[in-house]
């Protein structure tokens, strides 16, 4: 609507009738009778901007100094609606292996506690030789009431390396938690310098953004590379976290002053990757579960019968 021409002010005034709560009403109202008092925006909209609030509002304050107020703004909303998509993707990608996983602890368990225990105690009261397969599912039987203890300790483990920025060495997502960070590194750092922030203010807001320790470390390298005069390819192309040919493409972009550019591209080359990353996760996870559900039943089945047809065959 800005870019439209019409005035800030007329603009809080459509959002804030949008909103259906009038406790986010009276938000926009505030917003904008801090304006009419010649507050600046960015100051206005302090504890409404979505997190990392300080990232965008010294986008917003960027903006307003260089008359790009627009422009700053959808660089937020499309970052935002950005995040929420690929956040939306990988959720419902994990959806369907996630409900499989469920159901296949679900029927070892159950078998575990109520159906083997029975088979067991019949069997045994023929005294006669077991299978080697139903051994090994007595056995196994036994001791699954004691293994379904650890999953709430994984699943805790993983949240608090998710929480505290270890998310990519979580087997199965770490590639897609540590791509994901690609983007937000490229896609924010080349947004802030598009807004008209230094190299230098651009980083420092870039490191403040991850939770992550590497990504952290990397972000405080090139602060120090670029404070004492060297490139960010140099201290790139040591890294670990970023593919070989990114160096490569930083050292082209810097030296033709197309950084911004370059992270835009970049952010591009980023996001199909993960794309391709989440489709090929979800193609291989999905089978695999059907077949590990199938095999469990399978050998669960061979397992009850053999016993019943040996049984079977003594008795006549």
């Amino acid at each position: 609507m800005l870019e439209a021409g019409i005035p800030l002010l007329a603009v809080l005034d459509v959002i804030a009738e949008r909103e259906r709560t009038g406790l986010d009403k009276n938000q926009w109202k505030q917003v904008s009778r801090s304006l009419q008092a010649g507050v600046e925006l960015h100051v206005s909209l302090q504890g409404i901007i979505p997190s990392p609030g300080h990232l965008f509002a010294t986008m917003v304050k960027a903006g307003e100094r260089s008359g790009t107020l627009p422009t700053a703004l959808i660089d937020i909303a499309d970052y935002l609606e950005d995040a929420y998509f690929f956040e939306k993707k990988f959720k419902n990608a994990l959806f369907y292996p996630v409900l499989l996983l469920v159901a296949s602890l679900f029927i070892i368990y159950t078998l575990s506690i109520m159906i083997l225990p029975m088979y067991e105690t019949l069997f045994r009261g023929f005294e006669t030789e077991l299978p080697l397969a139903t051994k090994i599912m007595f056995n196994v039987g036994c001791c699954i009431p004691y293994l379904t203890a650890v999953i709430p300790v994984l699943a805790i483990t993983v949240w608090l390396l998710n929480k505290k920025g270890y998310s990519f060495i979580i087997p199965g997502t770490g590639k897609i938690n540590r791509t994901r960070q690609l983007i937000q590194f490229c896609s924010v750092l080349g947004r802030l310098l598009d807004a008209g922030l230094s190299l230098q203010e651009s980083l420092l807001l870039v490191k403040n953004l991850f939770k992550d320790h590497l990504m952290q470390e990397l972000t405080t390298q090139l602060i120090f590379a670029v404070n004492e005069g060297r490139r960010m390819f140099s201290v790139i192309m040591t890294s670990k976290l970023f593919p070989p040919e990114v160096a490569k493409m930083l050292e082209v972009a810097e030296e033709s002053g197309k950084l911004s550019e370059m992270l835009a591209y970049m952010t591009r080359m980023f996001k199909k990757e993960l794309e391709e990353r989440i489709e090929q996760y979800t193609k291989l996870l999905e089978p695999a579960l059907v077949f590990l559900m199938a095999g469990l039943v399978g050998f669960v089945a061979i397992g009850v019968l053999l016993p019943i047809f040996d049984i079977s065959s003594q008795i006549h």
